[in-house]
């Protein structure tokens, strides 16, 4: 088990949900935290409950959708800490409707921040995390969404899956340099994800405050954010691949993966003809 006491996390989406959560488990365990997110206000709460654990904490005013916002979030990192050893591209929204009535917008945004997002971290974050010596880590949010496919979130789902399969890329990559990947597939948690429109961006069709209601039900019936961030804790002082938050989830997955070794037993005796 890693001793990650006195190490360094960056957390995109810090300032609330699930973001908060890893940023107060790791608080917990004695690590430092830098909290990224377009909400300063919501930030500077959650840097106050950093500190009260004992820890050091710096807020940096993130939009993950632009590569030189991520650069300048290593730079301040890197030049108040030193290292980073922990990278949790977390920072995610969504929207909702059929495919066919979605606009570009939507599309644009969704990917911009839970995909485009993630790039960014990486490319901001990878080169100096591997110069380093001794273990890293990088923690990218997904979903359950990202392994088993919803109705009316297309771009959400999309998203998602690409983060999943990034990740599984990148822990192969990164076994060479001791840098470990954990892609993080959480089903209902308390969160204000569903009210995500609240940040949209005025060149994307925002900020509005409609939300799905039925969504929101299921979400505020959901899992603790902090629960979810003492299971990343967990898998990143382990060094595991996947974390899960619902044991109920696992049907559809395997239901998923069923269906796909069917279309491998249907190639023996099929007639193409």
């Amino acid at each position: 088990m890693r001793d990650i006491a006195g190490k360094v996390a960056v957390v995109t989406g810090g300032g609330s949900g699930i973001g908060r959560g890893m940023a107060l488990a790791f608080a917990e365990a004695g690590m430092h935290v830098v909290l990224a997110d377009v909400d300063l206000g919501a930030a500077d709460t959650v840097r106050a409950e950093v500190e009260a654990h004992g820890s050091r904490a710096l807020v940096v005013e993130t939009d993950v959708r632009r590569r030189e916002a991520l650069v300048a979030l290593a730079d301040r990192t890197y030049a108040e800490f030193g290292e980073v050893h922990v990278l949790c591209n977390n920072a995610g929204v969504v929207t909702f409707g059929p495919m066919d009535a979605l606009v570009d917008a939507d599309w644009q945004w969704v990917l911009g921040v839970n995909l485009l997002g993630v790039i960014h971290g990486l490319q901001a974050f990878l080169p100096r995390m591997k110069a380093q010596s001794g273990w890293k880590h990088v923690v990218n949010t997904a979903s359950i969404a990202g392994v088993v496919p919803y109705e009316e979130i297309g771009p959400y789902v999309a998203s998602k899956y690409a983060v999943v399969g990034l990740s599984e890329s990148l822990r192969l990559e990164g076994a060479a340099s001791e840098l470990g990947c954990t892609v993080v597939c959480p089903g209902n948690v308390r969160t204000r994800i569903v009210q995500s429109a609240r940040n949209r961006h005025p060149d994307l069709g925002g900020p509005h405050a409609v939300v799905n209601r039925e969504v929101q039900e299921q979400t505020d019936a959901g899992i603790e954010p902090e629960h979810v961030g003492r299971l990343v804790r967990h898998a990143v002082r382990e060094d595991r691949p996947y974390v899960f938050t619902h044991a109920a989830n696992r049907a559809a997955v395997e239901a998923r993966f069923a269906a796909m070794l069917g279309a491998f037993d249907s190639l023996d005796g099929a007639n193409l003809e």
